[in-house]
């Protein structure tokens, strides 16, 4: 089951595989059901013997507390569904004995084993953890979740450049990862969302976790007390919120990203008066901490060996005051994942300067009291310098890191692509080349097709141009080009509800539907809609696509070459 399409539902508890894109979730009535999206990192799976009807109970009950609870009866079906887990993290969770726990370990997705056995006076182990009740079962998974969802926040990072990037060439995988986070950041800046954004967000939220009471009951908390001067509360603190965000920046699910868009651009006001209001005690404050662990090549290749290079977390990045605090973070998790690297990030901020579009405070307001320091989605570090240090008997590194401003050079020549006039006029279709840089045709692909289906896209002939401008795109080059040329029909067809036929704007569009008839030998209808692109060109009053015009006439010239061949 393709798990990594976010569409598996959470209530689910046959133990036979299902499709590889959908499963049916239950909803209220018995008799309607509707194709789900997994919203969260943390995927929990009990596995239980074929024939026992054991601990019922305790599983019904543990499904109204937790999301994402699937249960299966049989070794190797559960192995196999596993296996084919790509977005999401495992909690396993067995009613049976040891005898076949060790076929679980060497799977990259399992996060950690729970041992349900009441009657069990075994001790625990670092791996496999016993419990006793279901309640102890419920705090153990919230508590090891929690640690997981802090460890588990995306980083990208890119070395020095070496020259200028832009959208028109290919870019590396990391360049295109850095860049889709700076975009992000971009375009949900300058989006004005409407006054029932959080109608719309809560709506969803309520949808996806229909099964699960205590989040049903966090929701309605949220629908009823939320005020855009508490969001932080709610970015910051484990809840179906902070969750389905640290896992839709880490997927780049970019429709759901929207939906929390109106909190991430509430939060940039709360960052920005909080360090006002904090501004004294900031000052006392010269390096905060946070720690994670990531795999010993990955750190190697992107921190290690990558001085001077650009690091940033796609989320809100919580670092304490406490030292202490991050290296027992990383202690405990290595414990868990003895194959990963320890890390520190050292972040320096006792004379950095205050940047508008990055804040960043001291969470100490009448809500939080915290000796933790919050960073703005998206913030830019320079890594300086990276140290290996034993502490408490564990080698962990710690890595220096510097917040850096908007007018830095090395940012500048990396981020100007997404600060561009040109993005901003076309986001949709820049986020799609990205996704393609990425090797994420399929997110690509499922970010588009979900567009299609909003009704605030659909309702807007500008904006559905820009999905079915995306999909050509992203169909075009897998070489799928009946596909793509069908999405540039259908974006020359809507932009012709607000554009004349001649309108210079639709060359473009004129010349990628020649691209694909040419692609598919189609010689003919290359030309004529070569052609037109020339045509409509003429009517442009600046003068300011020359080159472009060239290109169109030897296009044609080579259609007509070919159709004469042919002949």
């Amino acid at each position: 089951m393709g798990c990594s399409s976010s569409s598996y539902g959470t209530p689910v508890v046959e133990s036979k595989r299902v499709s590889s894109n959908q499963i049916q979730a239950a909803s209220s009535e018995k008799n309607i059901s509707q194709p789900m999206r997994f919203l969260e990192n943390c995927l929990i799976i009990w596995l239980c013997e074929e024939t026992s009807t054991k601990f019922e109970n305790e599983k019904e009950q543990l499904r109204k507390l937790v999301y994402g609870l699937k249960i299966y009866n049989n070794v190797a079906a559960c192995i196999s569904f596993i296996n084919d887990i790509q977005d999401e993290k495992v909690f396993l969770i067995t009613s049976d004995t040891h005898r076949f726990i060790e076929r679980f370990h060497h799977l990259p997705q399992l996060e950690k084993i729970y041992i349900f056995n009441p009657s069990s006076r075994e001790l625990n182990d670092e791996k496999d953890v016993i419990i006793r009740d279901i309640d102890s079962l419920y705090q153990q998974l919230q508590e090891d979740m929690k640690m997981f969802e802090m460890d588990y926040t995306l980083i990208t990072i890119v070395p020095v450049p070496l020259q200028e990037i832009s959208f028109s060439s290919s870019l590396s995988k990391q360049e295109a990862s850095f860049l889709f986070a700076q975009m992000i950041k971009e375009i949900l800046y300058r989006l004005k969302f409407e006054s029932g954004s959080k109608d719309v967000l809560i709506d969803f939220c309520r949808v996806h976790y229909i099964n699960n009471e205590e989040q049903l009951r966090v929701i309605d908390d949220f629908a009823k007390t939320y005020r855009p001067n508490k969001v932080l509360r709610w970015l910051t603190e484990p809840c179906f919120i902070s969750k389905i965000l640290n896992r839709v920046q880490r997927t780049r699910e970019v429709d759901i990203i929207y939906k929390l868009g109106f909190l991430i651009k509430q939060a940039h006001i709360q960052l920005t008066r909080l360090h006002e209001e904090n501004l004294s005690l900031m000052k006392h404050i010269h390096v905060v901490y946070r720690g994670k662990t990531m795999p010993c090549n990955d750190f190697d290749t992107l921190v290690k060996n990558n001085f001077n290079g650009l690091l940033s977390f796609s989320n809100f990045l919580i670092a304490t005051t406490k030292k202490d605090v991050s290296v027992d973070f990383v202690c405990h998790r290595l414990a868990m994942h003895p194959d990963m690297t320890g890390i520190i990030f050292e972040i320096h901020i006792n004379d950095t300067i205050f940047n508008q579009s990055n804040p960043f405070a001291l969470l100490k307001d009448v809500d939080m009291n915290m000796d933790e320091v919050c960073f703005h989605i998206g913030t830019v570090f320079r890594i300086e310098s990276a140290e290996e240090i034993t502490n408490r008997s564990t080698r962990i590194w710690f890595v220096k890191l510097k917040p850096i401003n908007d007018d830095d050079p090395q940012l500048l020549c990396l981020a100007a692509p997404a600060r561009s006039d040109d993005m901003h006029a076309n986001p949709i279709l820049y986020l799609s080349k990205l996704l393609i840089d990425m090797g994420e045709y399929r997110r690509a692909e499922q970010v588009f097709q979900s567009l299609l289906q909003d009704t605030s896209i659909r309702s807007q002939p500008r904006r559905l141009v820009r999905v079915h401008n995306g999909l050509g795109a992203l169909y075009t080059f897998k070489n799928e080009y009946a596909k793509a040329l069908d999405h540039y029909q259908q974006a020359l067809q809507t932009s012709l509800i607000y554009l004349h036929s001649n309108h210079p704007d639709l060359a473009p569009i004129y010349k990628k539907i020649g691209d694909n008839h040419s692609n598919q030998n189609d010689y003919i209808h290359a030309k004529e809609n070569y052609e037109k692109a020339i045509e409509s060109l003429q009517y442009d009053t600046q003068q300011s696509n020359s080159e472009l015009i060239t290109d169109l006439y030897n296009r044609v010239n080579d259609a007509r070459q070919s159709i004469e061949k042919n002949n």
